[in-house]
């Protein structure tokens, strides 16, 4: 991710050549899908959402700022998207609306580990699935973003549009409430 090499591909893009587009978009794809993915925990939104994001980049890149990180204007855009869309769906589906859905796109697993190292691996994702669903959007949101995207603190609070110390009061708030979901969990097997 070379924010120079992002920027002359998007004055390439600017000047006429759409081509360069695709080279952006191949960059970014898994991490705006996997973005989406964490967020929704369904593939096909996540899918939809990673492509309107870029549908929505390439219409207004007329307005991102050569200096400025293409990733984290394009991650403004995908968690906008993300939010908008998590939103609509509880107002549609209420606070408690159940949307089931896996994480074996954003984790596919190896086939060379034993059947056993898999079924402990899956257990402990969905574990630390539920408990990442549990977490209120917001914090949901911090703790996709730095762990789970390895976002440093910085891009998080620029991404959330937060300060510093919020973003991190966010991601420590939503460790905090995933390690209390986890162990009531272990309580009740």
């Amino acid at each position: 991710m070379d924010q120079t090499e992002d920027s002359a591909l998007v004055e390439a893009v600017l000047s006429g050549d759409r081509d360069m587009y695709a080279r952006l978009v191949n960059r970014y794809k898994r991490q705006m899908y996997n973005l989406a993915f964490r967020m929704t925990a369904n593939s096909e939104v996540a899918r939809d959402l990673a492509q309107e994001t870029f549908v929505r980049a390439y219409a207004n890149l007329h307005r991102y700022k050569l200096e400025k990180s293409f990733f984290n204007w394009l991650y403004t855009i995908c968690i906008n998207l993300t939010r908008n869309h998590l939103e609509k769906r509880h107002e549609i589906l209420g606070e408690n609306g159940d949307e089931s859905a896996t994480w074996e796109d954003a984790n596919p697993s190896a086939e060379h580990r034993s059947p056993e190292t898999q079924i402990i691996e899956q257990q402990n994702i969905n574990g630390l699935e539920a408990a990442l669903s549990a977490l209120p959007e917001d914090l949901r949101e911090a703790v996709v973003l730095r762990y789970i995207q390895e976002l440093p603190f910085d891009t998080v609070a620029n991404s959330m549009g937060v300060s510093l110390s919020a973003a991190k009061m966010r991601v420590y708030r939503g460790l905090e409430k995933m390690r209390e979901v986890m162990t009531a969990q272990e309580s009740f097997p």
